[in-house]
């Protein structure tokens, strides 16, 4: 499964200011599991909101995991006066989930409340795309909802390499550059001036192993 900490309280009112109406999503899956998107951490975390200002219009548990996007976008379907009222998503799962709910609702934005560690054992799924590299610290609220670190072939993280050409990466033609799906996304939510930012040298001791982790209360 995908272990995942919650990111610390100042960080995701950090990430909320400016967004009002909230509704949460958590799942029965690694998000329970690891004690940041069951349930109980979904009530804590309308009580942290709510102390702090936010009206959190209540939240969505996916029972199995967010990684299933059918479950997910049934889900979002039968909360959708919900999800039409609502300013913005807080994600208490892994990255992959807050992307998946950046592209079933793109007209709303979708924040991580996780930084999503490492993979640990998992079944065997038939399909797979990778959208996350569980790299520690996640910056989805910086790039508009899509992950530069997994789904760019050489991880660059301040924009796109000379060899991408018509939105297409250079590896082949089939690929979508991830940087032209970032401009084009930021550029929709008003959000361009996030490109201005300029991030060091990529810290992958936080996604180093093997590890062990033992996850604190919120």
């Amino acid at each position: 499964m995908i272990v995942m900490d919650l990111k610390t309280p100042e960080e995701i009112l950090d990430m909320l200011e400016g967004y009002n109406k909230i509704v949460l999503f958590g799942d029965s899956g690694c998000a329970q599991l690891c004690d940041v998107g069951g349930i109980l951490q979904l009530e804590d975390m309308t009580d942290f909101l709510e102390e702090n200002g936010k009206q959190v219009l209540g939240y969505i548990f996916v029972e199995g995991g967010i990684c299933d996007v059918n479950a997910v976008s049934r889900d979002i379907n039968e909360h959708s006066e919900m999800i039409e009222e609502a300013d913005a998503f807080l994600i208490q799962a892994c990255g992959v989930a807050t992307q998946i709910t950046t592209e079933l609702v793109p007209d709303k934005e979708s924040f991580p409340a996780t930084n999503s560690t490492f993979l640990g054992k998992m079944p065997e799924r038939f399909q797979h795309e990778e959208t996350c590299a569980l790299c520690g610290n996640c910056i989805l609220h910086l790039t508009g909802g899509i992950c530069p670190i997994a789904r760019c072939s050489k991880g660059i993280l301040n924009g796109p390499c000379g060899g991408s050409m018509d939105g297409k990466c250079e590896r082949d033609d089939e690929t979508d550059c991830v940087w032209q799906l970032i401009y084009e996304r930021l550029k929709k939510l008003g959000k361009l001036e996030n490109l201005k930012t300029i991030w060091e040298i990529k810290d992958w001791s936080l996604s180093q192993g093997p590890r062990s982790l033992t996850h604190e209360e919120f």
